[in-house]
């Protein structure tokens, strides 16, 4: 125990970690006690990674010591040590365990030593076919939790997952096949399905788009370009747009959120259909103030407002992203305005400040003498828009007006770069 406790002690710390590491086994006990002493000096976190270095060995007590947690905090943090004990083949056995947070916490752990994606190399060099056979019933899982993990999990394993989803979808069990064609689309894309899939899919998409009610998109960043009317054909001509295919709300949407991830993919956008009166073009590509894309979007937009009278262009991020826009009438720019994370300032503003947006700001800053522009200017993008005449996709709702049906289509980068990847998105 006093080698455990010296674990806090700067000074004695990396002896105490090799001689409890060289124990294995016999160390795991008093390591565990003193990991759930919410009292105890020694940060949880060196405790995990010392249960790590000791590896299977610790199996048996680290399970046992999960399948008594009894609050979330120390579900938590015995997960986190189970799941990182490199144990594949007992991995496999507790995906049958009748605790979801085992399970759950199994199905982490043969992704922590499986996984291939963002070219890692595995840990484990087992066979992985046993492995996946275990986890494909449990995208079926009652938990949630659990069947989330392994949606997450399956795609993660690379292409020896395709197969025996393709056989699930094939030949059952029923149960399964649901789920299973949600893994298989997230882990091989559109070309992993059968062409019987292709099909359900394509009708199905059909069917929601017939009668697809407005939704507003709950994302913390979003770009788009709005332009007045209905012309969805002359939009996409006017920018190049190609490969059309019919998306509901929901779907363009997810495509949207997957493309405006952490490294934000261009090629690609969602085009709704008209509503309130606007037609909206989202997605990275529209964003006026990213310093890749901004000549671009303003090109695009002087294009749009030579046939359309009109046309402008927004970024919003939350929790710091700011905002930016930019706005051109009958082929002239009239403005631009960064503030935008993304911008950083590297944007030139163009134009005089709008009566719109010193209305905003005089507005907002009514009771607070000392509030500057740029403390406001972050937040507007939305309200903006509204306050010049157009929507904004968070405005959306059961009560829009829509009119026709939004497609997902490719810009020209995708032409130049390659399409994009596919993936399970929501319908």
């Amino acid at each position: 125990m006093e080698l455990v406790r010296d674990l806090a002690d700067p000074e004695w710390r990396e002896a105490a970690r090799e001689a409890l590491t060289s124990l294995g086994a016999a160390a795991v006990p008093s390591l565990l006690r003193e990991m759930l002493d919410e009292a105890s000096p020694v940060d949880w976190f060196r405790i995990k990674l010392l249960l790590h270095a000791i590896g299977p060995a610790a199996y048996d007590d680290v399970l046992a010591a999960l399948e008594t947690a009894h609050d979330e905090g120390t579900r938590r943090r015995v997960s986190a040590a189970f799941s990182g004990l490199g144990a594949v083949e007992r991995y496999v056995e507790a995906l049958s365990h009748p605790s979801a947070t085992v399970r759950e916490s199994a199905a982490f752990g043969i992704q922590s030593a499986c996984s291939v994606a963002f070219d890692r190399t595995p840990a484990y060099r087992g066979d992985i076919a046993p492995v996946i056979e275990a986890l494909v019933p449990l995208v079926a899982d009652p938990d949630p939790g659990v069947a989330q993990r392994a949606l997450w999990v399956l795609p993660m394993l690379g292409d020896a997952v395709l197969e025996p989803l393709r056989r699930v979808r094939r030949d059952g069990p029923g149960a399964l096949r649901a789920d299973a064609l949600t893994a298989l689309a997230s882990a091989g894309g559109e070309e992993a399905l059968s062409e019987r899939d292709r099909a359900a899919v394509a009708r199905l998409i059909r069917v929601k788009a017939a009668d697809d009610r407005a939704e507003p998109l709950e994302a913390c960043s979003a770009s788009w370009i709005a332009v007045p009317g209905g012309d969805r054909a002359g939009i996409a001509e006017v920018l190049g747009l190609s490969g059309e295919r019919l998306a509901t709300f929901a779907l363009g949407y997810s495509v949207v959120l997957r493309d405006s991830d952490d490294w934000p993919d261009p090629r690609r956008v969602y085009v709704t259909p008209e509503v309130d009166g606007w037609t909206l073009v989202l997605g990275p590509w529209c964003n006026p103030v990213d310093p890749e894309r901004a000549d671009e979007v303003l090109d695009a937009l002087t294009a749009l407002s030579r046939r359309y009278r009109r046309a402008q262009a927004y970024h919003y991020g939350e929790h710091g992203g700011g905002s930016g826009w930019a706005l051109a009438e009958d082929g002239v720019v009239v403005r631009r305005f960064d503030a935008s994370a993304q911008g950083g300032g590297q944007i030139p503003e163009l134009g005089e400040r709008l009566p719109e947006e010193l209305a905003l700001h005089a507005e907002w800053t009514r009771d607070e003498e000392d509030a500057d522009w740029e403390d406001t200017t972050p937040y507007m993008a939305p309200d903006l828009a509204l306050r010049l005449g157009a929507t904004n996709p968070f405005a959306l709702g059961p009560g829009t007006a829509v009119r026709g049906r939004g497609v997902v289509a490719l810009t020209a980068l995708a032409a130049e770069q390659g399409a994009p990847e596919t993936g399970a998105y929501r319908i």
